[in-house]
């Protein structure tokens, strides 16, 4: 479970209490900018520091799920080695599955059997802009009244944790498959390449590149590469690169 960039030590400290009542144990962090500075209490620490504090309080008898729990810096870092993952929202995002929270259970325990997946949560006043849910292969909407769409970010987590337990204890994971998915690392390496490549080439328009790439990585992502195949491609632009600066 990814929680990008949350702003309440409340909803950290539910969030991890919440995954711990369904069985779920990895939590992923990435770091507000703001939990760089100091406390506004003007104690000593960080705000970091202060806010895993706050949230031990709440979070109860998961504590161990935030002593535990990864810290990254930005979005692609903390996918790093997902091979599958579905960012949460109310919006839809065009050429990208969207999925309900039963159907993303059944979807995250069939792909668990062959990579790390990452459920993404966005933070609470805006959720996930459209450049993060472009990271994610799938969206996951939880339907609610049309008067009020807006769920807390951890009570958005109970929902999501309490189906994945569901289907984890329904479900018989299928064999793994002869070859690894691709992990999003070696994804996003491929994408920074191709980037610059294209972009030197002109095939790209500088004032908005990602519009064109934005496409291509829906046509990769239905195509659900190996991870060997992405590695095909990473080498087959690096040799582009070398051959264009001769």
């Amino acid at each position: 479970m990814v929680l990008h960039r949350p702003a309440s030590a409340d909803n950290v400290g539910a969030a991890a209490r919440v995954m711990k009542n369904f069985g779920l144990s990895r939590l992923v962090i990435v770091a507000p900018p703001a939990w760089a500075g100091a406390p506004r209490s003007g104690g000593e620490g960080t705000v970091r520091e202060d806010v895993f504090a706050r949230a031990a309080r709440l979070a109860r008898h998961a504590g161990d799920l935030l002593d535990d729990a990864e810290v990254h810096p930005d979005l692609r870092a903390a996918l790093g080695p997902a091979t599958w993952t579905i960012g949460t929202s109310s919006r839809e995002l065009p050429g990208r599955p969207r999925l309900d929270p039963r159907g993303l259970a059944a979807e995250a325990v069939r792909r668990a059997a062959q990579g790390e997946v990452a459920v993404v949560f966005g933070e609470e006043q805006r959720g996930l802009s459209d450049a993060e849910l472009t990271l994610c292969q799938a969206v996951c909407t939880i339907p609610t009244s049309a008067a009020y769409d807006s769920m807390n970010l951890a009570q958005a987590v109970a929902v999501i944790s309490y189906e994945l337990a569901l289907a984890a204890g329904a479900a018989l994971p299928p064999p793994p498959p002869a070859e690894a998915p691709a992990r999003h690392a070696t994804v996003e390496a491929l994408w920074a390449r191709l980037a610059a490549l294209l972009g030197a080439a002109g095939y790209l328009n500088p004032q908005n590149p990602e519009l064109i790439l934005a496409e291509w990585r829906r046509l990769l992502g239905r195509a659900e590469p190996t991870q060997r195949e992405v590695e095909l491609l990473l080498a087959a632009v690096k040799t582009l690169e070398r051959q264009l600066q001769k």
